[in-house]
């Protein structure tokens, strides 16, 4: 591995408690938690770097904390079925304390697409060591896991980004899609599959009738976040028209100093780009033909390690929109100085690069994707 990859495998490493759990940032408090989503892109990043035994720690704590809350799952599914109003605050949780317990505060717990993601990150474990069955001790897990991503999986809930719950978001639909899918191949159920293609013919449904994929069923805004509809959750090829076109909308929109934002209206922080959707946009590039993009993707993650070598949660906020920043540090204290989900997706984008680099060559042509710009004057 190169010194930058070596560097932000050890910081991934580092963040990993005793039990398996990835701390989302070692140095902000709201983020002293292990969340599902954050740890399984943290979990699939270190899958890459050959660093499986970590990874089977954390899945062995996904395992544990979510049998945890198997009976709040079960009671939520039958709370479904008898008609019975849905209260966020009793839904399992998206976040848990590094020892795997479910944290009791008034966070915005109601997130499915953690959930769908741990799904599909397991599954890609066990595919990278070769395990041709699922484990026993994590059966019950995936089996409760499943059976909420089925019953809950298009059900308006917060978004990744834990700040509409009154939304079906189509970047959570991509989650839920990749676990569902993830989940009929590890159990063998059919119609665990069946159910993933009514959800992928929702979101094309949707975006048949725009031109591109939305940030939600109530928002016709962009969110980079779209991005993992291609990679990694495979709902559509990287060539697909609503894809192509929502991707042309995050370039115009959302690509501030090189860096990729969140989605237009964003003031957390003043608004800031992030390492995490950078590297997302660069897989993106990657998996389309287009190294040079990839490239300067990486490099602009590279670029904004501190001399600590920590990658922070977002950057530029402050000059966007300082007054928004302001409100914010007066609120939480300075950002995230360091995000172990940024690590996780450098480390990703990283391996892309060198993989295509290894398939290709250095004379392969990029695709069309290189007629979509990586700079933006907002």
């Amino acid at each position: 591995m190169t010194s930058g990859l070596e560097r932000s495998v050890a910081a991934i490493l580092r963040a990993q408690h005793a039990e398996g759990a990835f701390v989302a940032s070692p140095d902000f408090a709201q983020y002293r938690y292990c969340w599902l989503r954050d740890g399984s892109f943290t979990a699939y990043s270190l899958d890459r770097a050959g660093e499986v035994g970590a990874a089977e720690r954390f899945h062995m704590w996904c395992a544990a904390a979510v049998s945890g809350v198997a009976g709040l799952i079960s009671r939520a599914i039958e709370r479904k079925a008898a008609g019975e109003p849905i209260e966020p605050s009793a839904m399992p949780p998206a976040r848990f304390s590094l020892e795997g317990t479910a944290v009791n505060d008034d966070w915005p717990n109601f997130q499915v697409d953690g959930y769908g993601t741990w799904l599909w990150s397991l599954h890609q474990h066990l595919q990278k060591v070769d395990e041709q069955s699922l484990p026993a001790e994590l059966l019950p897990a995936v089996r409760s896991t499943a059976a909420y991503l089925s019953e809950f999986g298009t059900t308006p809930c917060f978004d990744v980004w834990e700040e509409d719950g009154a939304s079906v978001h189509t970047s959570t639909l991509g989650c839920v899609y990749a676990g569902l899918r993830a989940a009929a191949a590890m159990l063998g159920e059919a119609e665990l599959e069946h159910r993933a293609a009514q959800v992928r013919e929702l979101l094309l449904g949707q975006a048949r009738a725009t031109g591109r994929f939305r940030k939600s069923d109530r928002s016709p805004s962009v969110d980079a976040s779209l991005l993992w509809l291609c990679e990694p959750f495979h709902v559509v090829d990287p060539d697909d028209p609503f894809y192509n076109e929502t991707v042309r909308e995050i370039s115009a929109r959302l690509v501030f100093e090189g860096g990729a934002r969140r989605y237009p209206e964003d003031t957390y922080y003043g608004g800031g780009s992030w390492p995490v959707l950078t590297a997302s946009l660069g897989w993106y590039y990657a998996s389309a033909g287009d190294r040079a993009a990839a490239t300067r993707c990486r490099d602009w993650v590279a670029a904004h390690f501190d001399e600590k070598g920590r990658l922070a949660e977002q950057f530029g906020g402050e000059k966007r929109d300082p007054a928004h920043y302001s409100q914010w540090v007066d609120r939480w204290g300075p950002p995230a100085a360091d995000l172990v989900w940024s690590h996780a997706m450098y480390v990703v984008l990283e391996f892309e690069l060198d993989a295509y680099a290894r398939a290709t060559g250095p004379t392969k042509p990029s695709s069309n994707a290189s007629s979509i710009t990586t700079s933006s004057p907002n």
